[in-house]
């Protein structure tokens, strides 16, 4: 049987090191864990070895995530990273290589494998919808745990720790602060006024901007008003075309991508600007707003850029939002 290996593009930091040995210490301890990771901190990465180590004797892994539209993303870059491997694939209209050591799945997709469980499951997005709450996935996920799990977040909170060990980065891999949102208190024909401004602003540039709306009926009203200036298309659950979209973004086809929080998680856009309209609304808990603040300062040669909450009114979670970003930032982990 051929040894399992990857690769990877950089080398980790300290950190990121300390967390990949100790998964696999974990792992041979039979003990589980959280890993809560800021955005773009390469959590993803730091589970390559401890993944490797149980392949390399002869356990099955599982690696799955909530949404579909994150899946496919999720595999290309595991394929790169392991190229040799024979990897499976499961969401709703795709089955590949059923029979593979390790596969990658939706949490709706589980239900597959509650028979067969997995030496190590790992969850990333542990915290987001559809998954989280729902007892009957929480079940599969239980029945799916052969030996031990990791799940994984950038956002998770006390009432998501049980007994597993907590590991903590709050660095992302190159070492940059998280953006801080500011917020931008105007009615709503300035905020139009302001939200035109910044694309110009950004256009120049040569950015790319994120704008998350609160719902999928207020989509049209925001393109009926960019669409005469910039060149901008909109998503959301029902889109069938979400990556062409965000391709376009990121080839520099569009000038901004309109998206409800389908866009949230698990997206990483090269030099990314997010600005949050009617950023009061309730669907934009701090959750949700913590993991939109993350899809911006990614990447290196781009570590800085622009979160802005618009509205006219400051919610809760915006403030909780700020601060806990802030209090990430000032920790020493």
């Amino acid at each position: 049987m051929q040894k399992v290996s990857y690769h990877l593009d950089f080398t980790l930091s300290p950190a990121q090191q300390a967390i990949s040995d100790k998964l696999i210490t974990n792992y041979q301890n039979h003990q589980s864990t959280l890993i809560m990771a800021v955005c773009g901190s390469g959590k993803t990465e730091i589970t390559f070895a401890v993944i490797a180590y149980v392949l390399n004797h002869g356990g099955r892994v599982c690696f799955t995530i909530p949404r579909k539209a994150l899946c496919q993303e999720l595999y290309t870059r595991f394929q790169e990273a392991f190229s040799h491997l024979t990897i499976g694939l499961f969401y709703g209209g795709m089955q590949k290589h059923p029979e593979a050591s390790f596969i990658i799945c939706t949490t709706h997709q589980l239900y597959r494998f509650t028979s067969t469980p997995f030496d190590l499951i790992l969850m990333d997005e542990a915290d987001a919808f559809p998954y989280y709450g729902d007892p009957v996935l929480e079940h599969m996920f239980d029945l799916c745990v052969g030996h031990v799990f990791i799940k994984m977040s950038a956002t998770l909170t006390s009432a998501d720790i049980h007994d597993e060990q907590v590991l903590i980065m709050n660095r992302r891999y190159h070492g940059h602060d998280l953006p801080v949102p500011h917020i931008r208190l105007l009615i709503k024909p300035l905020a139009m006024l302001y939200l035109y401004a910044r694309l110009r602003h950004y256009k120049k540039l040569g950015a790319k901007v994120l704008i998350y709306v609160p719902t999928i009926n207020r989509l049209p009203y925001y393109l009926k008003y960019l669409k005469p200036f910039f060149c901008v298309a909109a998503v959301s659950s029902h889109s069938d075309d979400i990556t062409r979209q965000l391709t376009a973004l990121k080839e520099g086809q569009l000038d901004a991508l309109i998206t409800t929080t389908i866009l949230e998680r698990g997206v990483t856009v090269t030099n990314a600007q997010a600005i949050v309209m009617e950023a009061s609304h309730p669907i934009f808990d701090e959750r949700t707003l913590m993991q939109i603040s993350g899809r911006v300062g990614r990447k290196i040669g781009y570590e800085e850029g622009d979160v802005i909450f618009c509205d006219s009114y400051v919610s809760k979670a915006m403030i909780l939002c700020i601060s806990t970003i802030k209090k990430l930032n000032r920790m020493d982990v």
